[in-house]
């Protein structure tokens, strides 16, 4: 083909067009191609773009060109047209040129001839390098951000103004089901699981559109028709006049998160060895158990149950077989009785069982003799056969009591009748159990006669480091020989102080026996690790806002102040225990802990994950230690349930920064399991059972010993 020289201004239209949208493209210039697209407007050369060139615009105008042909004739493009007939091209096509809305911008030329334009090629080349360049620019940055769409966990959906999905990630497909060909051009109705109602969905436009905003919890409905809860936000996108051009919603699946919250919901009012009912709930469904039979005039027959031998068996073989047997047993009750009766595990070997009766003492004799007769046999724990047999005591309302305490302390009262009577067997409450009651009394007179005489005494349980095995820390435990000189457990000389009120001072002689024996321990051995602390369990009726006068009586934080620096401590050294349920009347120690916390010592929250847990107290009171308890321990190698439980309190106990120490530590496997979920502690009969004084110095020496590199 020959080539013919034109100027350029030989080509253009001495008419204006519009340009619009296309003013960003200024100068567009012409690397070199085969195809060559000749921009004009008006007088002006806009620019040279070879078809290569075009297709690396972001918005695809040139692309676009390439396919559309002008209206017959041009309206606009007539000169233009006439001048470029003067090129002697065997191959020519005008196309008209219009913005993304349609507007007519103007006229490109389509041939194979380069014309006299060489003299503009090194300003052209230049001009479309920097151009080039800055739109690579823009594309990575769509590139990037498209990229963490698709990515993000969350799931997110945009839809245009119309409520028609224009756009979804990956975790909206993984996490609905659906594909993105299946949902676009879809509404979010798609997603309706019926669970919320059109006010529901209603208010949440109106949110929208008054605040540009809108979150909350919401249930969806899978592809595969699975319903689900998501925590969902909105957000309105306007254009530059301030119109809603697209909403954009972003959400996440809550269903573990929900499982999680009525896991915890539950535990606070479930046992968790057993999942029976804990006291709480038993005391909240027998005054309303009581409320229903008063109204009706009913009666409720209320069993109190005891193992017989519990005590021996779990001393003899540990806590974990101890624990099964009570998980045994606990199912063994559930099965004995009605679904509208309640069994509760109140703590320790000790249940309860409640039901309605119609028939008088006959139908409560017919459900003792089945509770018997379940319960005194062999149960298979571990391929152990233990046997275990129950001592049961029954009292009945309103004969024996017209509230829930006075229904409890009567059944208990019947079922130290009947372990007196042989065990293994029931006794109904009646002037004659009230013997058993004395029988406490006795005790608790025993229990103040020997806080008088200052004869508590403390044992310790070494507290190690999982990742080194050193350790760090010693937990102080009472111990108390009766009368007799048998030792008293503490699940019963506890419970007896808590009832008799002398738990302040039995409380007060520990801590002050504790800080005098590991006053002694520091001593001896001055290369304790900086970070061993003692600790000792506090009652929360122990602690109190009372003045600086009633200090001698045990009640104030400056009684527990002062024992320190009698004994020498330093507070960082110390540490008190409370249990979880201590904390659910906060406003009663919250100011005590306050100040013990100002004052160094390090504060514990005990067996947490057993009672009502708040997460607030947990952040705005001074705790700096977590302590898992040992029911969540001994099945969590295998039981997935109580696996996930310990690794979110230890996650969580690590996202607040505490220390978390797990109980009840009795293999290899679960300190294994514990280490790798992240806890710091652990104490158990793996490491070592309670030792008295001399024996916790020698532990200590060998300790350090093997510990010492």
């Amino acid at each position: 083909m020959e080539h013919h020289e034109v100027t350029l201004r030989d080509c253009l239209c001495k008419r204006s067009v519009r340009v619009g949208a296309f003013q960003r493209y200024q100068e567009v210039v012409h690397a070199g191609g085969a195809q060559i697209f000749v921009v004009f407007d008006g007088d002006e050369h806009l620019g040279l773009v070879s078809d290569r060139e075009a297709a690396l615009f972001p918005n695809r105008i040139f692309a676009d060109l390439v396919t559309r042909r002008p209206p017959t004739p041009l309206h606009e493009g007539d000169a233009i047209m006439h001048a470029l007939d003067r090129l002697e091209s065997e191959e020519r096509e005008f196309l008209q040129l219009v913005d993304t809305n349609g507007d007519f911008i103007g006229v490109v030329s389509r041939f194979s001839i380069i014309a006299t334009l060489i003299e503009h090629e090194r300003l052209l080349r230049s001009r479309l390098e920097d151009l080039l360049s800055e739109y690579r620019d823009e594309l990575d940055h769509h590139r990037i951000a498209a990229s963490v769409f698709e990515a993000t966990s969350e799931g997110i959906m945009v839809t245009d103004a119309e409520q028609r999905i224009v756009m979804v990630n990956r975790a909206f497909r993984e996490t609905t089901g659906w594909g993105e060909d299946e949902v676009i051009g879809e509404t979010p109705r798609l997603l309706h699981s019926g669970r919320q109602d059109e006010d529901f969905y209603a208010a949440m436009w109106q949110s929208l559109k008054q605040t540009g905003a809108w979150e909350g919890e919401i249930w969806n409905r899978r592809k595969n028709g699975e319903v689900y809860p998501e925590f969902l936000h909105i957000n309105a996108i306007r254009d530059d006049e301030g119109e809603i051009r697209h909403y954009a919603g972003v959400f996440s699946d809550a269903t573990r998160i929900r499982e999680m919250r009525e896991r915890l919901r539950h535990l606070a009012y479930h046992d968790a060895l057993t999942d029976l009912p804990n006291r709480k709930l038993f005391f909240d469904r027998l005054e309303h158990a009581i409320a229903q039979a008063r109204r009706h005039e009913k009666g409720i027959g209320l069993f109190f149950i005891d193992l017989d031998g519990f005590k021996e068996i779990n001393d003899t073989l540990g806590h974990l077989v101890g624990d099964r047997l009570l998980q045994a047993v606990a199912e063994t009750l559930v099965d004995s009785v009605r679904e509208t009766d309640t069994v509760a595990r109140l703590s320790g070997d000790e249940f309860t069982v409640f039901a309605a009766i119609d028939d008088g003492e006959g139908g409560l004799v017919a459900v003792a003799e089945k509770l018997v007769a379940a319960l005194n046999r062999h149960f298979r724990v571990d391929e152990r056969r233990l046997f275990v047999s129950a001592s049961l005591g029954i009292s009945r309302y309103p004969e024996d009591g017209e509230d829930a305490q006075s229904l409890l302390m009567a059944a208990d009262n019947a079922m130290y009748k009947a372990k007196g009577d042989g065990k293994g067997c029931y006794r109904f409450y009646s002037a004659t159990s009230h013997g058993q009651f004395m029988q406490r009394v006795r005790m608790t007179g025993e229990l103040r006669q020997t806080l008088e005489q200052r004869e508590i005494q403390v044992v310790w349980q070494p507290q190690v480091d999982l990742a080194s095995g050193r350790i760090v820390g010693a937990e102080a435990l009472a111990r108390w020989t009766g009368a007799d000189g048998r030792n008293v457990p503490p699940d019963t000389f506890i419970p007896l102080a808590e009832r008799s009120g002398l738990i302040r001072e039995l409380g007060c002689q520990v801590l002050e026996r504790a800080s005098r024996e590991i006053a002694q321990v520091f001593a001896e051995f001055p290369l304790l690790t900086e970070r061993f602390r003692f600790a000792v369990n506090v009652s929360p009726a122990q602690i109190s806002t009372r003045t600086r006068s009633n200090a001698s009586s045990g009640e104030s934080v400056d009684a527990i102040l002062e024992v320190f620096r009698t004994m020498g401590l330093a507070a960082r050294q110390a540490e008190i225990e409370l249990t979880e349920s201590a904390f659910a009347d906060r406003s009663d120690i919250e100011t005590a802990l306050g100040r013990i916390g100002a004052a160094g010592i390090h504060i514990a929250i005990d067996d947490f994950g057993t009672g009502c847990s708040n997460l607030a107290t947990i952040k705005q009171l001074p705790i700096t230690k977590l302590k898992i308890d040992r029911s969540l321990v001994t099945d969590a190698v295998n039981d997935r349930a109580d696996r996930e439980i310990a690794t979110a309190v230890v996650g969580m106990g690590r996202g607040l920064n505490l220390e978390v120490l797990a109980e009840g530590v009795e293999d290899h496997e679960q300190a294994e399991l514990l280490r790798r979920l992240g806890c710091d502690t652990a104490q158990g009969y793996l490491f070592s059972r309670p030792l008295p004084l001399p024996d916790f110095r020698e532990y200590v020496r060998e300790n350090l010993r093997q510990t010492a590199n």
